[in-house]
């Protein structure tokens, strides 16, 4: 049976003293640091810097977090590097818009930027045989995952396996919206990736997470844990289960049931003082895979009728983020304000994670108002 640690951190300002003693406290309930790092070791940490946002907004992980893992790893006597792909700006920009470049300068942690790939053969995997991943990869032995405790638009919520995203690099993301439309193949390829990094441990910041229209526009919310363990199956499995959710009926803890990985609550061992910590956050306004409850001919028929499609509110500033990371070229800028063409529309819904402005609507269609209100209350996903 897999060990994940819940412990409380209740300093929502992120006190390091109270921040330190929380992450010391989840590692020693694990067995330490010496179970996962070595000396000589070089360690990467991959927080989750979407992008340079103000850490205080809750849509990255935050720098005293990642400042104490650092401090961690090097009292081991390992080497420490710090590095993502964010879904827009690069790394250094990034990491020093929301604390994290500082933090790194401060403690001697070196900023690894994700900006060229390397392709990765990965024959186990259910998806992906081989992928194009950073190729940072291949300079580090050990990764340390530093999620971000958060709901999600398409996945539902993002943590330890969502996190893994990062490793591919920049504009290569929007691929794999266009190749794997369906929520749980994409949750697919995510656990894919995920087993093809191997990071040695996955450590949730989850004492301010995010509700609500995550991974970028939603709230953010109080909630004092912070999360680790070996399977990252497992900490979702946990994280899912804090925030009010059920695991196995989000995409990435469906589809990993389906492959025999960990995905509920009774095939772990919680450890700790947050262990019976359990929430309600906002959920995300989302969509669901049509093919959960229709048949295959009639999928294509209601695929614009039964989804939210992301509409431009007049909040819009026009500044062309959301065209330019578009997976399938569907937006435009019309005077002042986003187009969207939805014949082309996927709903991979990159618009609405990536918009500054918070001006992406998601609006749900007749149809399938109709179809939530009538949907057997037990049966939700979110």
């Amino acid at each position: 049976m897999q060990k994940v640690a819940a412990v409380k951190v209740d300093s929502f300002a992120y006190n390091y003293d109270d921040v330190e003693k929380g992450v010391q406290e989840a590692l020693s309930l694990l067995g330490g640091i010496d179970k996962f790092i070595n000396p000589g070791d070089r360690v990467l940490l991959k927080p989750n810097m979407l992008e340079g946002s103000d850490k205080d907004i809750c849509v990255t992980t935050h720098p005293e977090v990642v400042r104490a893992v650092i401090r961690a790893v090097k009292r081991r006597g390992a080497l420490v590097f710090v590095g993502d792909s964010p879904g827009y700006g690069g790394t250094v920009k990034a990491a020093e818009k929301c604390g994290i470049l500082a933090v790194c300068e401060e403690e001697g942690a070196q900023i690894l930027p994700f900006d060229t790939g390397v392709e990765v053969s990965y024959p186990e995997g259910h998806f992906l045989k081989k992928m194009t991943i950073a190729d940072v990869v291949h300079k580090v032995d050990k990764i340390i995952s530093l999620a971000k405790m958060k709901t999600h638009t398409f996945m539902g919520i993002t943590g330890a396996v969502k996190n893994q995203f990062g490793f591919v690099v920049g504009p290569d993301k929007a691929q794999f919206h266009l190749r794997m439309k369906d929520m749980c193949d994409f949750a697919g390829m995510l656990i894919d990736l995920t087993e093809m990094v191997k990071p040695v441990l996955f450590i949730v910041d989850g004492i301010m997470a995010m509700e609500g229209n995550g991974p970028r526009n939603g709230q953010p919310k109080e909630t004092g844990v912070i999360l680790a363990g070996a399977n990252p199956f497992a900490v979702d499995a946990v994280m899912a289960a804090v925030m009010g959710f059920e695991a196995g009926l989000l995409p990435v803890g469906k589809r990993a049931k389906e492959w025999g990985y960990i995905s509920v609550l009774p095939e772990v061992e919680l450890l700790g003082s947050a262990k019976d910590i359990r929430l309600k956050f906002k959920e995300p306004k989302t969509f669901e895979s049509m093919d959960t409850y229709f048949p295959p001919w009639l999928v294509g028929f209601f695929q614009s009728q039964f989804t939210a499609k992301p509409k431009a509110s007049a909040a819009c500033i026009a500044c062309g983020r959301c065209k330019a990371h578009c997976p399938p070229n569907a937006i435009t800028i019309a005077g002042k304000r986003a187009s969207i063409d939805y014949a082309k529309c996927i709903r991979c819904y990159c618009c609405q994670e990536l918009c500054p402005a918070n001006a992406i609507e998601l609006k749900d269609g007749l149809l399938l108002k109709l179809f939530k209100l009538s949907r057997i209350k037990n049966s939700r996903r979110f």
